[in-house]
């Protein structure tokens, strides 16, 4: 019975002493805290995007490029903004207003300095530098919405408008010569955009369709008649500066070919307007076609595969002109940008050409901040789209290219 007795304690005393232990502490030190948890939701993530874009290099690399692009796009619009700013002159905000009235304001008066202040605040131009960019930045930044203020009479005393929602806003107009006072930059712009980029796209191809062969007929024909003929034309045309080239063959076209020296008069015109482009273009193409294949005609790989017996014709095409042609493309960004917003301005004026070159030369002229904005927004976003794109090109064709490491 004492046995038994004694039994009967101890499992007393051993359940007593296991329900008197109290385990939460141990199984809290186990959980880890919250940062342990973000640490390694975070790891977890960043091993998932890196094999996500080991398996998808292009997609990887496309993302980077885009966004190392708009970074710097973003950069040079924030200086240029801030310049913009600091050099205007308070005329540049009033120049739709008439001071030649009796009932008008006098300039430097208390009223015309609230004109001043009032067109600043209707137009985005008040508060800090650093926060007029941040604003711009947003309103150009096509994924974010945002509900912008769109004036409509700003005076000494009261600033009315309206507040429109949109994705894209580039600013409005503010004086007369580049548009409707007041007006979105957009809106005037959609009518140019097609027109240049029809000018200076067909002068584009044109130069590529007629540089590239003519380049490589220089070069297969080196030191030769054809090449000194070609080489000696083109160099020609290089030196000779481009307002008097232009000049020359707007004269010949109205002179002698009877053109109306107007876009948009007829076909006839038009097709002189994009012959002017192509003779700025065309020179920096052959001469770079030409130098690239000479430079593969002359490297050790086409010496060793002929050594080996590969005929001539078969190298020269196979690859000499693929290896060249890719040397090639990697100058269409410089040459779309040069093309579409640099050579076709100085045609656009002689032909008067309703294209964008009237609004960055008036723009300048005239300090109408955000129409130069605007149009350094739409070339240069055009320029990081094309470099992406030969850069694209150029990892799809070029098998010694990597994008992995």
């Amino acid at each position: 019975m004492e046995n038994v007795s004694k039994d009967k304690l101890s499992d007393l005393e051993l359940e007593k002493l296991l329900e008197s232990v109290d385990l939460n502490e141990e199984v809290k030190k186990t959980k880890g805290s919250f940062f342990e948890k973000f640490k390694f939701s975070v790891l977890k993530l960043n091993s998932t995007r890196k094999e996500f874009f080991e398996k998808a290099p292009l997609f990887s690399y496309s993302l980077k490029r885009i966004l190392y692009a708009f970074i710097t796009l973003y950069l040079s619009i924030a200086i240029v903004y801030i310049l913009l700013v600091l050099f205007m002159p308070d005329s540049a905000l009033v120049s739709d207003y008439d001071f030649g009235k009796p009932t008008s304001i006098k300039p430097g008066s208390v009223e015309y300095y609230a004109l001043i202040e009032n067109r600043k605040i209707g137009y985005g131009l008040s508060g800090s530098l650093i926060k007029q960019v941040l604003i711009y930045w947003r309103n150009i930044t096509p994924f974010i919405p945002k509900e912008v203020f769109l004036p409509i009479r700003i005076n000494n005393l009261v600033i009315e408008g309206t507040y429109e929602k949109t994705w894209f806003f580039l600013g409005v107009i503010m004086n007369k010569n580049n548009g409707f006072v007041n007006s979105n930059v957009l809106d005037e712009f959609k009518g140019a955009i097609p027109i240049s980029f029809l000018l200076g796209g067909v002068a584009l191809l044109l130069s590529y369709v007629i540089g590239i062969p003519l380049g490589i007929l220089s070069a297969k024909y080196k030191e030769k008649t054809i090449d000194n003929g070609i080489k000696g034309f083109f160099l020609g045309i290089s030196s000779i500066p481009a307002t008097v080239l232009i000049t020359m063959i707007w004269i010949i076209s109205i002179k002698v070919f009877g053109s109306m020296g107007i876009w948009g008069e007829n076909s006839y015109s038009d097709f002189f307007a994009i012959i002017g482009v192509v003779f700025l273009m065309i020179s920096i193409i052959v001469v770079d076609t030409r130098r690239f294949v000479i430079d593969e005609m002359t490297s050790e790989y086409t010496r060793f595969a002929i050594s080996k017996g590969l005929s001539s014709k078969y190298v020269f095409y196979v690859h000499i002109f693929r290896n060249a042609g890719i040397r090639v493309i990697k100058t269409l960004p410089e040459a779309f940008i040069l093309c579409l917003f640099g050579s076709s301005i100085l045609v656009e004026r002689f032909w008067n050409v309703p294209g964008m070159s009237k609004y960055i030369l008036s723009g300048v002229s005239t300090n109408d901040i955000y129409v130069v904005l605007g149009y350094i927004v739409i070339s240069s976003a055009s320029g990081v789209f094309t470099s992406l794109l030969s850069d694209l090109l150029m990892a799809l064709l070029d098998p010694r290219i990597k994008l992995t490491k």
